[in-house]
C-alpha cells in the first residue's frame, strides 16, 4: 500500500496530465472546463482522496488538516480500506457526505433550506462543469486505487 507522499506524486505528475490530455483529445479544448478537471482531480488527490477515513489523524492546525475538515466526522463514520475504497461508492459517498456538509452549513448560515428547485436549476445550468469535476475527482481516485493494489 503506497504512501500519502507516493500517491499525491503518482496523480499529480503522471495520472493527471495524461488523464488531462485524454479528455483534451477525446471531449473537449475548452480551456474552462479542463480547468475544472485539473482542479478537481488536483483538490481530490491532495484533500478528498479514499484515504480521508483517517483524516482525523491529520494534525488539524495544518492546511492539510484544515482542507480536510469537512471530513474529520466522516472519518468517524467510516472505516479505513472499507466503502471509501470502493471504486464507485467511495467517489459517491465523500461528495455526497460534502454536499450534506455545504447544505447544513449554508442552512445555518441562512436559517433556510435552498428550495429544491433552485438546486435542480443550478445544476441544470453548470452540469457540463460538474460532470468534470465529478470525472476528476472520480479518475483521481481510481489512480490512488491502482497504486493500491
Amino acid at each position: 500500500m503506497a504512501q500519502y507522499k507516493t500517491h499525491a506524486k503518482f496523480n499529480l505528475l503522471l495520472a493527471m496530465p495524461c488523464f488531462s490530455l485524454v479528455v483534451y483529445l477525446c471531449f473537449t479544448k475548452d480551456v474552462h472546463l479542463l480547468s475544472i478537471f485539473a482542479l478537481a482531480f488536483s483538490y481530490a488527490t491532495l484533500f478528498m482522496n479514499p484515504d480521508l477515513d483517517l483524516a482525523h489523524q491529520i494534525k488539524f492546525l495544518s492546511v492539510r488538516g484544515i482542507l480536510t475538515a469537512p471530513f474529520r466526522l466522516y472519518s468517524k463514520i467510516f472505516s479505513h480500506r472499507g466503502l471509501s475504497h470502493s471504486i464507485i461508492f467511495g467517489t459517491l459517498t465523500r461528495l455526497l457526505f460534502l454536499a450534506v456538509t455545504s447544505l447544513f452549513c449554508i442552512w445555518i448560515y441562512t436559517q433556510v433550506t435552498p428550495s429544491l428547485n433552485s438546486i435542480w436549476a443550478f445544476i441544470y445550468q453548470y452540469q457540463t462543469s460538474l460532470a468534470y469535476a465529478f470525472s476528476g475527482v472520480f479518475l483521481a481516485d481510481i489512480s490512488h486505487l491502482v497504486l493500491d493494489i
